[in-house]
């Protein structure tokens, strides 16, 4: 019932420590930066941002610039479909409506925002707010209505600021909000591992991870990157990935998986579509850290169930980076939260 001001954004843009919170030159368009796996940074101050970003590529591959798009993702855990508010900081434009229409962007869902601009504010930085509940009480309602006198059952939480720069980077931009907007009888013994450390129904833990995909990939293999969007599994993972055969063998994909990472860089390119077999059957394996046999399955229909790609968008040449999110695998599904799978989108859109 109030705008709860919970900053979780991890602007994976690869391979070099986190930059200090708020210092948003290490963003600025560099025609050496390369994206890739990075971490992701907490915080309770839409000022302060912590990001991960990087310059001179993995052994001197450098990530070509290229028409600048936005693609979103819908991570959110306690919703079925949110709206987002992006708005000038600080000072937000007056009557903004949030994107998209009342329906929302399901769960498990990316669209592509095209044009950026005149949804997504072009002259600054840009705050991103998360409206969540009861989306059909939020009609026509501007976000600064929905700020400051939410509806019953409306959630509206602050989850960071993208530098303007980030928007001339010449690449594919990638926004994925995740963790839980809270409310009433949003609460179970397993909440930690449903919206991540530190949430309760009253203290929400929505945020953002915010990155670059990588247009590069081998024009006879299926370029992969992976993006954990999952503020529940917090346990660091890896990735593998199995052709739609039970007799095959799974090749590991990102072989450290936390929790803001867009990875790897250069894109995984392990499989061509022949070699992935059963399409539908091919599999998203998480691993332990220090074990084998994996803790979660996601085939590739279940990554494309809700996706606006299907299985047939699976082509050689063709980037494709897969969400994951959700709560943690062990928390499986509930009465008010999701459970953990990832979702297909275009690397480039």
């Amino acid at each position: 019932m109030r705008l709860e001001s919970m900053i979780a954004l991890g602007a994976c843009l690869a391979l070099l420590p986190p930059v200090g919170c708020g210092d948003h030159g290490r963003l600025e368009k560099d025609p050496t930066t390369s994206a890739g796996g990075g971490g992701a940074g907490m915080g309770g101050d839409p000022t302060t941002t912590t990001t991960t970003t990087g310059a001179g590529g993995v052994g001197g591959v450098i990530e070509p610039p290229g028409p600048t798009t936005l693609t979103v993702v819908n991570g959110v855990v306690d919703s079925d479909a949110v709206r987002l508010c992006f708005l000038a900081y600080p000072d937000p434009q007056a009557g903004a409506l949030p994107w998209p229409g009342v329906e929302g962007l399901p769960f498990a869902r990316g669209a592509v925002i095209d044009p950026i601009a005149p949804t997504v504010p072009s002259d600054g930085d840009v705050e991103i707010r998360v409206v969540g509940g009861d989306l059909s009480a939020t009609g026509g309602q501007s976000c600064d209505t929905l700020s400051s006198s939410p509806p019953a059952g409306v959630s509206v939480v602050s989850v960071g600021v993208l530098p303007a720069s980030v928007f001339a980077e010449e690449k594919s931009l990638l926004v994925a909000t995740t963790g839980c907007v809270g409310g009433v009888g949003h609460t179970d013994a397993a909440e930690e591992a449903i919206c991540g450390p530190g949430y309760s129904e009253s203290t929400p833990t929505a945020g953002l991870v915010a990155g670059f995909m990588s247009r590069l990939g081998d024009l006879d293999r299926v370029p992969m990157q992976f993006v954990h969007a999952s503020t529940g599994l917090t346990d660091t993972s890896a990735v593998r990935v199995r052709p739609g055969s039970d007799n095959s063998t799974a090749t590991i994909a990102v072989p450290t998986f936390s929790y803001g990472a867009i990875a790897p860089f250069p894109p995984f390119v392990g499989f061509s579509v022949g070699t992935l077999l059963d399409i539908t059957e091919a599999q998203i394996q998480l691993i332990p850290a220090n074990g084998v046999e994996p803790f979660s399955v996601t085939t590739f229909a279940q990554a494309f169930d809700e996706s606006l790609l299907s299985t047939a968008d699976v082509e050689d040449g063709h980037g494709l980076t897969f969400v994951g999110m959700g709560a943690a695998p062990s928390a499986g599904s509930g009465s008010w939260w999701h459970a953990f799978t990832f979702t297909a989108v275009a690397s480039s859109p």
